[in-house]
């Protein structure tokens, strides 16, 4: 009966993925010259499980690829060989040849990776080495004697194996037919069928397996290598594997019925295969669609909970109390299974770590730097989308630090330093966000080199002083770069405005602390999930929109005469011995306003980047929890808007971008700038 494997393949590509990285991970433990156990045997389980998944799923060239990789880790592993590090190499090279395939496949491509075949032959030519060193080994150590015969100690060429298969073993996926094919790869197999446990016509389910087998193999395999076979099967069947010579010996003896049984059962191997697979594990596979239906409903409830809260307001008088307590209720409910669901699509952030060790260990051995990975807080939890898309700005600041950021081993010494560097990436949570770290403790940031390329560009006005702040800012700006000359690692650098987009897309924002000569800190700040938000409403003139509130540092209200106007016009007050800029709201949003002075309205003073604005308001009305829509849906990208939400009146409101607002302002200011230099001219 053949089943229709198709269905399980994408948990399959899923896990060999998965298996993949733990492969890449533990590969990165291993050290030249000492052989550490348990890392070998669980990079050994993951070859081994990939190659019984492609053979389950008739990927024959892939089964094949992964046995002779899994045969040099068989010899580590029994510590044949010793480990050099052209075998680790070699390995992580197969961890980026068998993502490629994997991916192939998930492609429903029948194509194979360009390094495969290169690599096999590596494999074939360490095996042979290896081969010849045991030969040698056995020449050296073994006299000849004239006319003698050498025959090996255990020269039993013949296997006998019950195979009594559970009779769900097909509903599982899994296909005796592929089984006897692997076995027949390692010599001659006879396989003969045992009927007698197939019931009556009557009582026969189609998708059930009656049917057993005897089977007779002539090689010279170790039975080791016979259970593999069965691996994927071992739990629910019932194998017996013995050597047929062995049994009229044991016939021979006239023990009793108990000795007889436990004579054969320890040359024999007879047993029902334990299983070596992990234990369960309280997790499922959840399709994100069904994940976002149920995000999608609990923000329909968040909302339903807003529309109460405006009706118990206006309420009568009697049922007041009631009405309340129904909404304390309502309101702890609606967090508690909100809390539950987000639970749901939350990853640890080491998902966007893994690419980082072995990125670190290529770049540091192709730059001739040495340089020492810390990583700190992998277990923190993140919403799965953003977890993907934060995967690549982490990944383009690794590079960026350590191409531009940590010096040579050479540069270090002249420094005084330490000819190790740190490169340190740390993740936790602050508040309702998610920081992550990239730190290194190399050159820092060169700001009058920066400074000087951002005047010849004409990013910049030279006659105008900017902070250290400012000009860090310099490096987000599209196409800015301060090196000479295109690199392979990290290019010139025109990569840094869209990993700040990519950041702030997410709702975040990244933040720079460099001291020249001591290193450099990049902080990515993050909101915990795109879908629901905590929000304080504000009013600009007669319309009602959103700030999300990890952006808000504080509000206050300014008296006559605290306002300064610079020269180019932007407005500035002093707050705590630092001048912040002040953007009217009104003006960017193009709507009228009742205030006559600044001191008439609002400041909420928030953060961007590495800067602080004040963002002047008419009024601030309530905080509450929003529900996140996503406008570009239904229309185009609005400008300094990120997406909306329903009031608790039923009314639309708008979130604002701050980063595109102060984008914005700032662009428009510098036109003007140019614009007045143009007619002094």
């Amino acid at each position: 009966m053949d089943i229709d494997l198709k269905q399980f393949q994408q948990v399959f590509i899923e896990e060999c993925l998965e298996g993949l990285e733990v492969m890449e991970a533990e590969l990165l433990k291993l050290n030249p010259g000492s052989v550490d156990s348990e890392v070998i045997n669980t990079i050994f389980r993951v070859a081994h499980s990939i190659k019984g998944g492609a053979g389950t799923f008739g990927f024959s060239q892939l089964t094949e690829f992964t046995h002779v990789a899994e045969t040099l880790l068989d010899d580590l592993r029994a510590e044949k060989i010793p480990l050099i590090d052209d075998h680790i190499n070699l390995f992580l090279q197969t961890v980026d040849c068998l993502s490629a395939w994997i991916q192939l496949l998930a492609d429903d491509s029948e194509s194979i990776p360009e390094a495969a075949e290169s690599l096999k032959l590596q494999y074939n030519q360490f095996l042979q080495l290896d081969v010849n060193q045991d030969a040698l080994s056995t020449c050296d150590s073994t006299p000849v004697q004239p006319n003698s015969l050498v025959i090996n100690e255990h020269d039993d060429s013949d296997w006998l194996i019950n195979f009594t298969p559970g009779q769900d073993i097909l509903k599982q996926g899994n296909e005796p037919r592929l089984i006897f094919a692997e076995l027949a790869e390692m010599g001659e197999l006879k396989v003969t069928p045992k009927l007698e446990n197939i019931p009556l016509w009557q009582n026969l389910l189609p998708e059930d397996l009656y049917v057993s087998w005897e089977l007779e193999l002539i090689s010279s395999v170790s039975d080791a290598q016979i259970k593999e076979a069965f691996e994927w099967v071992e739990d629910d069947s019932t194998i017996i594997i013995t050597h047929p010579s062995t049994l009229p010996q044991l016939a021979e003896s006239e023990a009793a019925d108990e000795t007889l049984s436990e004579s054969i059962v320890s040359p024999v191997v007879t047993k029902k295969i334990a299983s070596t697979k992990s234990a369960e594990t309280n997790s499922i596979r959840v399709s994100i669609d069904k994940v976002d239906a149920l995000i999608n409903m609990v923000g329909e409830l968040v909302i339903t909970q807003a529309m109460l809260g405006e009706l118990g307001q206006n309420f009568s008088a009697e049922k007041l109390p009631a009405l309340k307590k129904g909404l304390t209720q309502l309101s702890q409910h609606t967090r508690e299974m909100q809390d539950s669901v987000m639970k749901i699509r939350m990853l640890p952030i080491q998902f966007a770590f893994n690419r980082i060790p072995r990125m670190v260990r290529d770049l540091s051995e192709q730059l001739g730097k040495n340089v020492l990975l810390r990583m700190h807080g992998e277990e923190t939890e993140l919403d799965k989308i953003m977890l993907e898309k934060l995967s690549d700005p982490i990944v383009h600041l690794v590079r960026n630090a350590l191409d531009h950021g940590i010096e040579t081993i050479e540069e270090r010494k002249l420094a005084g330093k330490s000819d190790v560097a740190y490169l340190d990436i740390n993740a936790f949570h602050q508040g309702g966000e998610i920081i992550v770290e990239i730190r290194d403790d190399g050159r820092g940031l060169n700001r009058s080199k920066i400074h000087a390329k951002a005047i010849e560009k004409g990013i910049v006005n030279k006659d105008l002083h900017y902070s250290d702040n400012q000009i860090d800012e310099l490096i987000f700006a599209p196409g800015f770069s301060t090196v000479e000359t295109v690199s392979d690692i990290s290019g010139r650098g025109v990569g840094m405005d869209v990993v700040k987009r990519n950041i702030e897309s997410l709702g975040g924002g990244i933040k720079i602390e460099s001291t020249t000569g001591a290193g450099s800190c990049f902080s990515i700040r993050l909101p915990l999930t795109l879908s629901i938000m905590d929000g304080q409403l504000v009013k600009i003139g007669s319309k009602t929109y959103i700030l999300p509130i990890m952006s808000i540092i504080e509000s206050l209200q300014l008296k006559d005469g605290m306002v300064t106007k610079l020269a180019d016009d932007t407005e500035v007050f002093k707050l705590r011995d630092e001048f912040i800029p002040i953007i009217r709201l009104y003006q960017v949003l193009n709507h009228e306003t009742s205030l006559k002075r600044i001191a008439d309205g609002l400041l909420v003073v928030v953060e961007s980047g590495n800067n602080k604005y004040g963002l002047l308001v008419d009024d601030l009305a309530a905080q509450q929890q929003v529900v996140i829509k996503n406008l570009e849906e239904n229309f185009m990208k609005v400008s300094c808007v990120s997406g909306a939400t329903i009031l608790g009146n039923g009314t639309v409101a708008l979130i604002l971008d701050i980063a595109d607002i102060v984008k914005r302002v700032t662009t428009e200011r510098y036109q003007h700038q140019g614009q007045r230099a143009h007619v002094a001219a």
